[in-house]
């Protein structure tokens, strides 16, 4: 029996130079390359008789050898070898270019399978007496004698890299599956309550079904495993963080005249959220919690009022962003709000250091955070640089956390004994909450402040982009502004699509010159970006054109139409974001979704938008749309299921019962190592 961690360049068959191949496609290990799953799989089980057969159709025929020839063509000089084939009922002849040794495999009056495109016979001569005018080109060839692995059967189809064929690959993986007994690792008594496959026939059988039957029991079992494993990972994380200890924060205090002070009153939901993160606070060991909510929702105030119930206990909070310009937008605001309550706040991003709205050097901003003086830090990653040093930092509050990339968020992992609390414009759906997130506890805010519209939303056909012009300059006229998202800062020729640059000077010089018009994107100094907002934001820009930086958090309330060119090029929930940055005053406020695509009426992601303004419901439609994928950060984070379905809510809610059982009976899963092994090489999407 082979090890499974035996290194790939070990492996018979494999070698140095195809072994670098193996690894352009993240196979490192014995275990990587039997778990390499198919993305598909061909159906070659049915033969057709040569009689029958189509030009341009991929065939699938049994038939004997007549006659095999190579030789060097006269025009272009490369290798043909032919090879006259027949069955029953006719002949056909079979081409293949620069592979000579057939010969030497071909032999004549045995039978073998050919599966290939059917293509009208070429010109050259000197091949042997041609069975009709088409042939079949390069087929995949297998003796009947022998056990059929590329053809005569459901063909998996895998993934490639430049210079490895399937076949190759195909090979290789067929090998060692019969080489190898995966250890079965579940209980047996989910084995039994789930009818499932044993691993080691569920692996075979999905890269070499026999029927679709086979597979699909294939298929079941592996995304079995694909969740429950995520759901014991996510699981006992958050029980071994249940065993921590945290600051203790005084929750006596009250926040009734804080709130009260606000210029707006808090909904349900917030106060129930707030009521949550207090109860978090009044528990023993540190809180992981995501507050999500619909764009818009007032989630900000909620972390605010958590930071400042933190600041009051003399302890420190710190609320991390994505961007700059979103940094600088909570500070601001948080000034505004803490301005009497006697603690300080510091602004911290690589560009900018301020204490209490005033300009601060490096060193005195950092001296005061690590001596406790500061009570509560906004910034970008520059907070999760070595040199930040807090005396007793009790809460960090992230900022769609799924931004931040692998390693800036294992540095917050390191935050054993602070409260998490993460905040997502991007509402999860709820499959993924309960296996992705479920190390998390949720707060979810599903209502918007009082006075909000709706916001209406149109796909704009390009014979009427002249009448949104003219809306937007009525919009305008009456004193409201406008946002214009492009997908890229420059033009490229390859992709066709408007750049922000290009519609900035477009708009400016030919269809807006009476009005000021602002450029935002990521490649601009981090001053001018703030300059720019601050300018849009005092209204002294009517018009602002960007890339996706304005995707999260960026508030304008005077701002009444987002117009979004290549929205075809955007996910659902990306334009979600977009559309909410209008709609957050009393003004009715518009979304106007431009394309180039000529289908883009029928395109599902944009007649979802038009039809929903619900960010709950449209993730839910996102995740049947394009999957998980880098949506949710699982891609980034390590997960990346191929298999399972992550719509099915019913398995994603038996896993988890079934994780929930083994953990209270073993958090540590010592008496299943072959499980507990399978555990610890599984990655964390979220903070610990």
């Amino acid at each position: 029996m082979f090890d499974l961690t035996t290194l790939i360049e070990n492996l018979y068959l494999v070698g140095p130079a195809r072994a670098k191949l193996l690894i352009n496609l993240g196979i490192h290990t014995l275990n990587d390359l039997l778990f390499y799953f198919p993305r598909a799989h061909q159906d070659l089980s049915k033969f057709t008789p040569i009689a029958d057969l189509k030009p341009g159709q991929q065939a699938n025929i049994k038939a004997k050898i007549l006659d095999v020839k190579s030789f060097r063509t006269k025009v272009r000089r490369f290798s043909l070898t032919q090879a006259l084939v027949e069955d029953d009922s006719a002949s056909i002849l079979c081409v293949w270019f620069n592979q000579p040794f057939l010969t030497k495999v071909l032999k004549k009056n045995e039978y073998f399978i050919f599966s290939g495109k059917v293509t009208f016979k070429n010109s050259a001569k000197g091949g042997s007496a041609s069975g009709g005018k088409i042939q079949l080109q390069n087929p995949v060839y297998e003796e009947v004698k022998k056990e059929q692995i590329h053809t005569s059967r459901l063909v998996p189809l895998y993934s490639l890299t430049a210079n490895l064929t399937q076949k190759q690959l195909r090979y290789i993986i067929k090998t060692y599956l019969d080489k190898t007994t995966l250890a079965e690792y579940l209980p047996s008594e989910i084995l039994r309550a789930e009818k499932l496959l044993d691993e080691n026939r569920a692996v075979k059988t999905f890269h070499f079904p026999d029927n679709y039957a086979a597979l699909s029991s294939a298929q079941s079992r592996l995304a079995f495993d694909e969740i429950f494993q995520t759901q014991l990972r996510v699981l006992q994380s958050k029980k071994s963080r249940e065993q921590k200890k945290s600051l203790k924060i005084d929750t006596a205090i009250s926040m009734e005249e804080k709130i009260r002070q606000l210029p707006f009153t808090l909904t349900e939901g917030q106060l129930q959220a707030l009521k949550e993160i207090i109860n978090d606070f009044n528990k023993l060991f540190p809180a992981n919690r995501l507050l999500e909510g619909d764009v818009g929702s007032g989630k900000t105030i909620v972390a605010a009022l958590a930071l400042w119930l933190v600041a009051k206990n003399n302890l420190q909070g710190a609320l991390l962003s994505p961007t700059e310009v979103l940094a600088q937008q909570h500070y601001g605001n948080l000034l505004k709000l803490f301005q009497n309550d006697g603690f300080d706040l510091a602004l911290l991003t690589s560009s900018q250091t301020r204490i209490n709205g005033n300009p601060a050097t490096r060193a005195t901003l950092l001296a005061q955070i690590a001596s406790g003086k500061i009570k509560i830090v906004l910034g970008t990653h520059a907070l999760l640089e070595k040199e930040v040093k807090f005396s007793k930092l009790a809460l960090v509050v992230i900022d769609e956390q799924h931004r931040f990339g692998v390693q800036q968020r294992s540095i917050l992992k390191q935050l054993n004994n602070t409260h998490l609390l993460t905040m997502s414009a991007t509402p999860i759906p709820r499959t993924l909450a309960l296996t992705l997130y479920g190390d998390l506890d949720l707060s979810r805010l599903k209502e918007l402040p009082v006075g909000r519209q709706k916001i209406i939303t149109r796909i704009v056909a390009e014979e009427n982009r002249a009448k949104a012009y003219d809306f937007i300059a009525k919009q305008i006229l009456a004193g409201r502004q406008v946002f214009v998202i492009c997908p890229l800062i420059e033009e490229s020729d390859k992709l066709g699509v408007k750049s922000a640059q290009t519609e900035f000077k477009k708009l400016s010089e030919q269809i807006f010159p009476q009005f000021k018009i602002g450029l935002l994107h990521g490649k601009i100094r981090p001053k001018e970006k703030e300059s720019v907002m601050l300018e849009f934001k005092d209204n002294r820009i009517n018009l602002l054109v960007s890339t996706s930086v304005v995707e999260v958090g960026v508030d304008v309330p005077n701002a009444t139409v987002m117009m979004i060119e290549g929205s075809e090029r955007f996910g659902l929930a990306q334009l979600h974001q977009f559309r909410g940055r209008v709609g957050r005053s009393e003004y009715r406020s518009y979304c106007f979704l431009f394309s180039d695509d000529p289908n883009s009426l029928q395109n599902p992601r944009l007649v979802a938008l038009t039809e929903s303004d619900n960010g709950f419901e449209l993730a839910e439609k996102d995740l049947q749309i394009r999957g998980a994928g880098d949506l949710y950060g699982t891609k980034q984070s390590g997960y990346d299921f191929k298999i399972a379905n992550l719509s099915n809510l019913d398995l994603v809610q038996r896993t988890r019962n079934y994780a929930e059982k083994l953990l209270n009976e073993d958090i540590n899963l010592n008496s299943y190592p072959l499980l507990k092994q399978k555990i610890q090489a599984q990655p964390l999407v979220h903070l610990e």
